[in-house]
């Protein structure tokens, strides 16, 4: 129908509803009727059953809406998630809600109001009229007149307030620009009693519908759909399944994973596409297949072939893919095409079976303790303020390879005899692997044993063919029970003003070993006394809290620019009672003034000098 024509259709309506004072009722049969009960009280139903004769249908019966309500130019509901039922969608609740019509679309509707006798109901457009409008009251109760006294001249509003549960059914011809939104909307309860009170009820539902074109409704919309790569999971098992990230994810796969594509495809208004064709093509020879719904890793078990069509194209879809060789790294670019126009690629990256295994001693615990229990309260661990043994698995090409597992220690000798890796993963003592991060860390756990002193470890992995990957050999040593010693020494013997002052604690056990390391410095708050007029502590001040690396700990002040010599005073809580370490510190200008003792000494020394030069002049002249 044209514009025009509608425009003719909505005046000649208007015309003949003001003449006769009222909306015509047309009786029809009511066999396959939804009655009113079925349509719950304060609910808006649109149609979306497409008319076959070019022109809506409204519901005409005191049952409420049918089986008959039609509409013309209904193109999708854009709300993200479902509220339909049969033949329409509905909104309640107060919700508002979105959808895409065409222009001069007319929408078959039926609104509910309050279940509570004497309320009144009104249903109110904005871009477009109401026609065909009847009402009823009562449950199912009989029609209500409608005149000049329930709708406005405009015919955009539209109320009816009688004995029992009012219901109103209609047609929406909108007559908004495409690109404009037209709205319908209900209100109901007590306070509406005629159109001056229209809209003095409660808000119960509203559909605002955007007008679109023809070619831009269900058109694909870049800017308006999510095509993303979401994380990796797992081929094996159904623990875990595919999200919806709207961001690409940029981690590598794990070895032998399935690669995931999230898809939401929508047009320019926001509506699903469910008329187009999907493809979606792997290149290096890689598996994919999909799902429409989010689904666990095993689903690439499905997988077939490297070209695919999607089974179906309407909300959220995810695609899934096989590494291109097992066991190997490698990569697969997935090509999507809408309608057979490209519209992304993502590309999938795999690591391979681990190759190598190194331990970052840098970073990783020099010494370790005996006696500690699997746990975060280890000394050591990173909740104890140490880092644990922190590991890089690498595949052949030199990815890091993520795991599922730690390692283990394959060989220990002298004081680690019977040490293992803990294989847990709690935030601060252990997590495995990834490509993300790059490392993966854990603790070594030393049992409880006379031993102490020197010490190695290697730690090993297997790859997909059960032979051993080990790392380096790595040396350290093992402190038995509590600190029993400690020495402290300043790196300079004086300080000038601005100066970095470093006090070095070294701790050892009772068998001379340095403590290990996230060993605490128990008794040091009390026991640590450095003059504040001659220093500051510069960042997070020594206290019992602190810990040791190696055995050792330092301490950083700032020399202040006050000259003087500055006592200091350490002590330690230790198993042999110790003496705390006592001593005084000089700090001066980077320039030193001439003081008069200075000035006294020069002139002496100039004094002698002078002689000294008359003494030799003399000897000169007497030898002439």
């Amino acid at each position: 129908m044209s514009k025009k024509t509608l425009s003719k259709r909505i005046s000649f309506v208007s015309l003949t509803a003001l003449v006769s004072g009222l909306i015509s009722i047309v009786p029809v049969s009511t066999a396959n009727a939804v009655t009113q009960a079925a349509l719950s009280p304060n609910t808006l139903y649109l149609s979306t059953t497409k008319s076959i004769t070019g022109s809506a249908s409204a519901a005409t019966t005191t049952q409420g809406m049918t089986t008959s309500v039609t509409s013309v130019g209904w193109l999708a509901d854009s709300t993200a998630t479902s509220a339909s039922t049969d033949g329409g969608v509905y909104v309640n609740e107060g919700t508002i809600r979105t959808a895409v019509v065409a222009p001069g679309a007319q929408i078959g509707f039926s609104a509910s109001g309050s279940a509570t006798s004497g309320d009144g109901l009104t249903v109110t457009v904005t871009g477009g009229v109401l026609t065909s409008l009847v009402a009823t009251a009562g449950d199912p109760g009989p029609n209500v007149t409608l005149s000049s006294a329930n709708i406005n001249s405009a015919y955009t509003t539209v109320t009816t307030s009688a004995t029992g549960r009012d219901m109103i059914n209609g047609i929406f011809s909108v007559t908004a620009a495409v690109g404009a939104t037209a709205t319908i909307a209900i209100y109901s309860g007590s306070s509406i009693t005629g159109l001056a009170t229209a809209t003095a009820g409660t808000l119960r539902g509203m559909y605002k519908l955007t007008v679109a074109t023809a070619s831009s409704s269900g058109t694909y919309s870049a800017a308006d759909s999510s095509i993303a790569q979401n994380a990796c999971l797992a081929i094996a098992g159904t623990s875990s399944s595919s999200g919806s990230n709207i961001y690409d994810t940029t981690s590598r796969c794990a070895n032998g994973a399935a690669g995931v594509i999230y898809l939401n495809l929508k047009d320019a208004y926001g509506a699903a596409l469910t008329g187009s064709t999907i493809t979606a093509s792997a290149t290096n020879s890689s598996l994919i297949t999909s799902s429409t719904a989010a689904a666990a890793g095993s689903t690439a078990n499905g997988a077939t072939a490297s070209y695919i069509t999607l089974t179906a194209n309407d909300a959220e879809q995810w695609i899934f893919a096989k590494q291109p060789v097992a066991s190997t790294a490698g990569t697969s670019t997935i090509s999507i095409s809408v309608d057979g126009v490209a519209v992304a690629t993502k590309v999938i990256n795999w690591a391979g079976q681990v190759a190598s295994l190194t331990v970052n001693e840098a970073v990783s615990n020099a010494v370790f303790s005996t006696s500690q229990a699997d746990n975060t309260a280890n000394i050591g661990s990173i909740a104890m303020g140490g880092s644990g043994i922190v590991y890089i698995p690498k595949d052949a090409a030199g990815n890091t390879v993520t795991l599922t597992s730690h390692p283990t220690v394959y060989a220990a000798t002298g004081a680690l005899v019977g040490a293992t890796l803990s294989a847990t993963t709690v935030t601060g003592y252990g997590a495995y692997s990834s490509s993300s991060t790059g490392y993966g860390y854990s603790m070594l756990v030393v049992p409880g044993n006379s031993l102490s002193g020197a010490g190695t470890y290697q730690l090993a992995l297997t790859d997909d063919s059960g032979a051993y990957v080990l790392s380096p050999v790595i040396k350290t040593t093992v402190s038995r029970g509590s600190t029993n010693s400690f020495v402290a020494s300043w790196d300079k013997a004086a300080y000038k003003f601005g100066d970095i002052a470093t006090l070095t604690i070294t701790v050892k056990d009772l068998y001379g070993n340095l403590m290990a390391d996230g060993t605490a410095l128990t008794g040091l708050t009390a026991g640590l006394i450095v003059s504040t007029a001659g220093f500051t502590p510069m960042g997070t001040a020594c206290s019992d809290s602190s810990v040791v690396a190696a055995g050792v700990k330092t301490c950083k002040y700032a020399a202040l620019n006050t000259e003087g010599t500055y006592s200091y005073s350490v002590d330690l809580n230790t198993v042999t009672a110790q003496s705390a370490t006592l001593g005084s510190v000089p700090v001066a200008p980077s320039t030193v003034g001439v003081s008069n003792a200075d000035v006294l000494k020069s002139i002496v020394a100039l004094i002698a000098s002078i002689n000294k030069q008359i003494q030799a002049l003399q000897k000169l002249i007497l030898k002439r």
